[in-house]
Parts: structure tokens; C-alpha cells; sequence
């Protein structure tokens, strides 16, 4: 029995020790936006577009709505590659394309300064 107490202690330890990691690697933007920045990735076209891919979740009344975006910081365009919105009464999806950074629509600004501290945070992690 205490050897049984013993190894139980000891995956519950190790669990919560990588449920620790595992929160720290979620990046509050802000109030209703996080980041798993485990899941954000950096990539180089072969063209040699450099595209940040990353996921954010915004808590909304009554649920979430889920971002996947395609951030091309060679081509100044940001992307809602598919967006998820679920709550106690309704569910759907949708995407849109890609963008200019450069446009007068303050959400598309603000999707794409977002999009650039994502980036900057990623990057400066890695070194």
C-alpha cells in the first residue's frame, strides 16, 4: 500500500509538473485573448515568404471563438485561415483571405499588431 502511495504521489507530481509548463506556454494577449505559443510556428516559403502560423482564443459571451491565422511578414498580409465560434447555441465556422496589414479597417490592424507581437515574442523565445 505505500509503495501504491508512493507512486501515485509521484505521477501526480510529475503531472503537475508538466501541466505547469504546459500553462506557461499559453500567452495572455490580452483580457479575452491567449495564445499556446507551443502551437505557433515560424516558417520560410520557398519563395521566401516568411509566414507565422499561430492559434488565439477569445473568450466571448457564452463561449469561445477560435482564430487560426497565416501571418506572411514578407507579404504584409494577415489571414483568418479558419475561425470557430461555439456557444451554448450556436456552433460554426468560417475563413477569409489574406489581407493587407496596410488597410484603414482598424480590425485588420489590430489583428496584424497582434499577429507582429506573436512573432516578436516567438523569435526572441527561441534565442
Amino acid at each position: 500500500m505505500k509503495k501504491m502511495m508512493i507512486a501515485l504521489g509521484m505521477a501526480a507530481a510529475i503531472a503537475a509538473g508538466s501541466m505547469t509548463v504546459s500553462a506557461e506556454n499559453y500567452w495572455k494577449y490580452n483580457d479575452t485573448i491567449s495564445i499556446d505559443m507551443d502551437e505557433t510556428k515560424v516558417k520560410t516559403t520557398t519563395n521566401g515568404h516568411e509566414i507565422l502560423h499561430f492559434v488565439a482564443v477569445e473568450a466571448i459571451d457564452g463561449g469561445t471563438c477560435t482564430y487560426t491565422y497565416a501571418y506572411d511578414r514578407t507579404a504584409g498580409t494577415i489571414q483568418v485561415v479558419e475561425m470557430e465560434k461555439e456557444t451554448n447555441t450556436l456552433h460554426y465556422t468560417s475563413n477569409f483571405t489574406p489581407t493587407s496589414i496596410n488597410t484603414n479597417n482598424p480590425v485588420i490592424r489590430a489583428r496584424a499588431q497582434m499577429a507582429e507581437a506573436v512573432y516578436q515574442r516567438k523569435v526572441n523565445h527561441k534565442k
